[in-house]
Formats: structure tokens, C-alpha cells, sequence
């Protein structure tokens, strides 16, 4: 199971606030990362791990 389906099920068992809470700062984390970062291959792959990151985190907050 991976992180983002038990992020998903714990999400709706009643614990949305904490996960989405979580998930977005997380997203920041990286988003500043990817600001920071000089080096341009190291800043594509965060900004891949921010988009799928950022998809997840629409998934899991249209379910309520």
C-alpha cells in the first residue's frame, strides 16, 4: 500500500484536517526546495515530486 492510499484511508476514517495539513506542508517544503535549488536536474525532479504530490493532495481533498 502506498503512502498516498493510506493517506486516502486514513482521510476517510475522519482524519482529513491532520493528512491534508500534512500533505500541504510538505508541498511547500518542496516548493521552496525547488526555488533554492541550483542544480537543474535536482530542481526537475522536485518539481515532478511537487506536481504528483499537489495531484494527490486534489484527489484526496475532492473526496470531501
Amino acid at each position: 500500500m502506498t503512502k498516498f492510499e493510506r493517506d486516502l484511508q486514513d482521510a476517510l476514517n475522519g482524519n482529513e484536517i491532520e493528512i491534508l495539513k500534512r500533505r500541504k506542508a510538505e508541498i511547500e517544503k518542496l516548493t521552496a526546495e525547488v526555488k533554492a535549488c541550483k542544480n537543474g536536474f535536482r530542481r526537475q525532479c522536485i518539481a515532478q515530486e511537487v506536481a504528483k504530490l499537489t495531484a494527490e493532495y486534489n484527489a484526496i481533498s475532492e473526496n470531501f
